[in-house]
């Protein structure tokens, strides 16, 4: 995205390790089938070391199945077309919200709501929609040669 030099935008970000879950989710609903850690961190370029995790987050989260043993590998639990970009990151970021005041030092909720609470909200309302709108099969038929465009 190119922004006009000098300026400031607000942003959204995901961690490392969410855009890695993402990836990884993306990456298991193109491949279709069960596949290696060591598979999936080569052609989707995800650290060794930190897939575990992730894996083992998914896993917990109802999103992946892991087996061990030399047949084993992991796979989508669900259809793709029933895991939403929502469930796939809060499984990993947790639940998404603003928790803190934007006017007062004190948790959001506690007293009388600020003056930008309800532009807040309904922000945040608008992409958790949005979120939960949009599954794993819509970006993986957008892309069917199955390029994540990522690199190393």
């Amino acid at each position: 995205m190119d922004f006009p030099k000098g300026s400031r935008v607000l942003r959204l970000e995901l961690s490392s390790e969410g855009r890695y879950a993402l990836r990884t989710l993306v990456y298991l609903a193109w491949i279709g089938e069960r596949v290696t850690a060591e598979r999936i961190s080569t052609e989707a370029h995800i650290p060794r070391r930190l897939l575990a995790r992730i894996l083992a987050t998914l896993s917990r989260e109802g999103l992946v199945e892991s087996e061990q043993g030399r047949s084993g590998g992991s796979k989508l639990a669900r259809p793709a077309s029933k895991i939403t970009l929502r469930e796939a990151v809060e499984a990993v970021e947790g639940p998404f919200g603003v928790f803190r005041c934007i006017m007062q030092n004190r948790a959001c909720g506690e007293g009388a709501p600020c003056a930008l609470h309800d532009a807040w909200e309904e922000g945040q309302q608008a992409i958790l929609r949005y979120l939960g709108e949009q599954s794993l099969e819509e970006f993986v038929s957008q892309n069917p040669s199955g390029s994540l465009s990522t690199e190393p």
